[in-house]
């Protein structure tokens, strides 16, 4: 063996120098001649992840020997290809080669991540076959299959038979009982220890993080004799898993040395208890940003509502990924903003990105909020295929994305092809017919569905009340709320409630309705009032919907729209005092009225248009067309003048 080949191979540090060096050595037909140089680059491809060149110089021998076999073995295990590792195995297994002991360690650990208990069962009566019983490696190894297939009582009879134990072998048991949440179990073992690593420590403190007994963490975390990094990182996420921001702040602060998933941790806690504000100041102190931080600051601000700082962190960002793409459209469409949300889709087609699913569902949604079928079919032809047609999540946004553009007969037709239909499939169909006014099919399917042994929910149950109130069925809508609240127990939303009193004040059962407010179980918002207070806009309850309205007003009191269907109340019966009360309240608690808005889809476009608004670049043709249609309406006496 060359010492300068050696040399050479040991200070490798890149698959391309790593290229060069073995291109040289097949030029001087050096490879030939040596098992241990093989050895070497397979094992150093395989760690600079290129397997294939690694499968490559193994094919080339005619008799590799165990070490070869186990580097390659290894090499797939290392890189996560366990099913590859698995089937060098077999391979391997029909030569007469002598197995390693770390050969079966490896097969093992391949096994134990792809939780295969059968396939590891074989090996393990190989262990004991070949004398592999009692060497500790593999030892571990077993246990750690155990322990990840869930045998969790065979790894402890294993564990206790087990002659001689080293830290690994201890630490395998904790770390396998707090992964199932028997963190005291796993506590006892720890007790027992003859000596503990970080490891230990850590694996411990994991178990109560887990468990959110951070009392017990801190106490286990303040007797550590060394702490890592990470055992730094599993406290502060323990304490922002929980909403203890201010510990996760001290614990944060004392740490000797900070990473970036530190800083991490720390940004995604503030943004997931809401304290937007803070996350935003910790990321703009934080010294080294990697694409995760980026993604954590703008989902944040997304998921918090703050899409005008979440668009500024997006345009900062200095790489994006399908992820951010994704984040920051589907955070448009999250917050309303479903046109911006397909402006940016049209930057993003510039990109050199495939959208997956999640991405897919944030553009549907966006059309499902507009209404634009034209526009979302083409999304649809262009990226959703076979393969995501097959994905119920797909396929559930689909039938709400028709229903919503108005096209009921294809929405029908996707949730056909749903199969299995699960309970959001059926709810979202269910929701669909109820808002085409479809009641008695979505009746229909509601029942099917219970058939089907599929058990509704509160999204369920408010689909087929808004079914019944659609389509006045007072006796049927009575009759679902009892079973929702009786026979399924599911405590009632506002929105359920809002429901009710709709479907009763439809029908003029005032009384009924304002009783069922009176006995809520929660405080009545405002959509439950307001639903009651339509009811007696219709019917001309005055001396009710005075009572309803004193409500609205302490609940919102700058919502012009209570104000203004009190006054029309009042108007309906000739109290014209009463209207210039109202008025006058209005003015003197300066309520504005909200601009009406609309918006309509031509060529693939759509064009928004708000009540005072002249920017449209078509105004004055669009005035000028309006103008001849009301004077052609009043030559037909359709309009008169106001």
């Amino acid at each position: 063996m060359n010492p300068s080949i050696l040399h050479l191979l040991n200070n490798c540090k890149t698959l391309r120098s790593l290229k060069s060096i073995h291109a040289r050595l097949l030029i001087d037909n050096s490879v030939v001649l040596s098992d241990f140089v093989i050895n070497k680059l397979v094992r150093l491809y395989s760690r600079f992840g290129a397997t294939d060149y690694a499968r490559k110089v193994f094919d080339e021998i005619t008799q590799p020997n165990a070490h070869i076999w186990t580097s390659l073995i290894h090499g797939y295990v290392e890189t996560r290809q366990y099913d590859e590792a698995f089937s060098v195995f077999i391979y391997m297994r029909r030569e007469p080669i002598s197995v390693l002991n770390f050969t079966i360690s490896s097969v093992l650990k391949a096994l134990a991540r792809l939780t295969r208990f059968k396939d590891g069962q074989a090996v393990y009566g190989f262990v004991l076959k070949y004398g592999f019983g009692f060497d500790l490696i593999v030892q571990n190894a077993v246990l750690d299959l155990f322990m990840r297939c869930g045998k969790v009582d065979v790894a402890r009879l294993t564990f206790d038979e087990m002659c001689e134990k080293d830290i690994v072998s201890w630490n395998l048991m904790i770390s396998g009982y707090v992964n199932y949440d028997r963190v005291d179990i796993a506590r006892n073992i720890f007790d027992r220890m003859p000596e503990r690593n970080v490891v230990s420590w850590t694996s411990m403190i994991c178990g109560y993080v887990k468990a959110g007994d951070m009392a017990e963490a801190q106490i286990l975390f303040d007797s550590m004799p060394v702490k890592d990094l990470a055992s730094w990182n599993v406290m502060v996420s323990g304490y922002m898993d929980i909403g203890d921001c201010v510990n996760a702040e001290i614990i944060f602060g004392k740490m000797p040395i900070h990473d970036t998933g530190s800083w991490n941790i720390m940004i995604s806690g503030f943004c997931k208890a809401g304290e937007l504000e803070s996350a935003k100041d910790l990321f703009a102190r934080m010294p080294n940003k990697n694409v995760m931080s980026w993604g954590i600051m703008l989902d944040g601000c997304t998921k918090n509502g703050d899409i005008d700082g979440a668009r500024c962190i997006f345009d900062q960002m200095p790489v994006k990924n399908l992820v951010t793409w994704s984040t920051m459209i589907r955070g448009y469409a999250r917050n309303g903003q479903p046109l911006n949300a397909l402006e940016l889709f049209q930057r993003f087609k510039e990109q050199d990105i495939k959208p997956d699913e999640t991405f897919i569902l944030g553009i549907i949604s966006a059309c499902s909020q507009l209404g634009i079928i034209d526009a979302a079919e083409s999304i649809i032809h262009k990226y959703v295929g076979p393969s995501l047609l097959s994905d119920l999540r797909v396929v559930t946004s689909l039938i709400d994305m028709y229903a919503k553009c108005g096209s009921i007969e294809k929405a029908l037709q996707m949730f056909e092809m749903a199969q299995p239909k699960d309970l959001l499939c059926y709810s979202t169909m269910i929701a669909a017919l109820a808002n085409h006014g479809l009641g008695h099919m979505a009746i229909l399917l509601f029942e099917t569905m219970q058939r089907a042994n599929v058990k509704p929910d509160s999204v369920t149950f408010l689909g087929i009340l808004t079914a019944c109130n659609h389509g006045g069925l007072v006796d049927e809508g009575r009759k679902y709320f009892k079973q929702m609240t009786e026979e399924f127990e599911i405590q009632p939303s506002e929105k359920h409630y809002a429901c009710v009193v709709d479907l009763l004040g439809r029908v003029g059962c005032l009384e009924e309705a304002y009783n069922l407010i009176r006995n809520m179980p929660i405080a009545p918002h405002s959509v439950v009032w307001g639903a009651l207070l339509a009811a007696c806009r219709v019917h001309c309850n005055v001396e009710l919907a005075e009572v309803v309205a004193a409500e609205l007003f302490k609940i919102e009191p700058d919502n012009s729209g209570n104000y203004i269907l009190l006054s029309n109340i009042y108007a309906a019966v000739k109290r014209w005092n009463s209207v210039a009360k109202v008025r006058a309240k209005i003015r003197e608690h300066r309520v504005r009225k909200n601009r009406g808005s609309s918006w309509i889809e031509l060529g693939h476009v759509v064009h928004e248009f708000v009540m005072g608004d002249m920017s449209h670049t078509d105004s004055d043709s669009i005035l000028l067309i309006l103008d001849l249609l009301c004077q052609d309406m009043k030559l037909s006496g359709c309009l008169i003048d106001p």
